[in-house]
Formats: structure tokens, sequence, C-alpha cells
């Protein structure tokens, strides 16, 4: 299942006070001091976003290890020693007969 990424806001629009014939936006300046507190804000936000998007990541991960370990790793090992243990088993009652206390080593 497909993680949904949340959509990025798009960036906020800054009214200047101040009127400028050109189009062009200006740069921060240490004067607009209440534009640098709501970016530190953003920026938590979009920090803190970020973090639980990597979490829900590392969940699905986590997720998807645990249906390959449980599908196909464990199923194809315990066939494997299953196998294994039957050929031991056989080849003992071969050299033993019945399975009497002899058959377990008792």
């Amino acid at each position: 299942m497909p993680i949904a990424f949340p959509r990025q806001p798009p960036p906020p629009h800054h009214s200047h006070s101040h009127t400028s014939t050109s189009s062009l936006h200006s740069y921060p300046s240490s004067i607009d001091d209440d534009s640098d507190a709501s970016s530190s804000e953003a920026s938590d936000d979009t920090e803190a976003e970020m973090q639980a998007m990597i979490q829900e990541e590392w969940e699905e991960s986590l997720r998807q290890m645990e249906v390959v370990l449980s599908i196909i790793i464990i199923p194809t090992f315990a066939k494997w020693y299953g196998r294994k243990f039957a050929y031991f088993a056989f080849a003992r009652y071969q050299q033993i007969g019945s399975f009497s206390r002899t058959f377990f080593g008792l």
C-alpha cells in the first residue's frame, strides 16, 4: 500500500507596506522581524511534517520486512529443516527399527 505524501502548501505571499514599482520580491531583512518569526514557525512545521513522514516511511518498511519474513523466509527455512529432520529420522528408523525407547536414544 503506497504512502500518501502530504501536499506541500503554496509559499506564503508577503505583502510589503512600502510601495515598489518592481515586481521582484525583496530579500528578507533584519528590519522585518515578523516575517523571520513566521518563517521560523513555518520551518518548524515543515520539519515536524518531515519527521512524521520519515517515521511513517520507517514503519511501512518494517511492515514490509515483516511480511517478507513471515511469507518467504520462515516457510523456506521450515521446509528445509523439516526435510533435513525427516531424512535423519528415516535413516535412524532404518538402523534401529520401530519407534521404541532406543530410537530416541533413551
